[in-house]
């Protein structure tokens, strides 16, 4: 798997949102398309990424009246897809990110998370113990 590139595990990439959205509305996007976190767009241009797990953290009142910008984490890892998964992982730990933004020639193609990465090395460990 180590060897494999990012591209073959990757998610494609969700819809994103806009850093001028209501954070409501971001946090029932993500619920409504069972994701954990969405890039941050403006003009096709990457901004950050919003957590799931931030959002839910506010309280009602304040969620409606945030804006994704504010709760955002700017300067997201990012990766080619051909780059390793080996590589890949390597760099979140260097940068301490939990996903990464996979780029093709500017252009968003998918995210890795920690989440995938563990989803096939478990996978992994399943078919090996069957064989045994």
């Amino acid at each position: 798997m180590a060897s494999r590139p990012v591209c073959e595990l990757m998610r494609a990439l969700p819809s994103s949102v806009l850093p001028d959205e209501v954070a409501a509305s971001a946090l029932q996007r993500m619920r409504d398309e069972g994701v954990a976190l969405l890039p941050v767009l403006d003009y096709g241009e990457l901004l950050g990424l919003v957590y799931e797990r931030d959002l839910a953290r506010l309280r009602g009142d304040l969620l409606a009246r945030r804006l994704v910008r504010d709760v955002m984490c700017g300067d997201p890892t990012v990766a080619p897809p051909w780059r390793s998964v080996d590589a890949v992982l390597r760099l979140m730990l260097t940068h301490r990110s939990e996903a990464v933004v996979i780029s093709d020639r500017g252009h968003l193609v998918g995210l890795f998370t920690l989440d995938d990465a563990a989803r096939r090395c478990g996978s992994l460990l399943d078919a090996a113990a069957l064989r045994h």
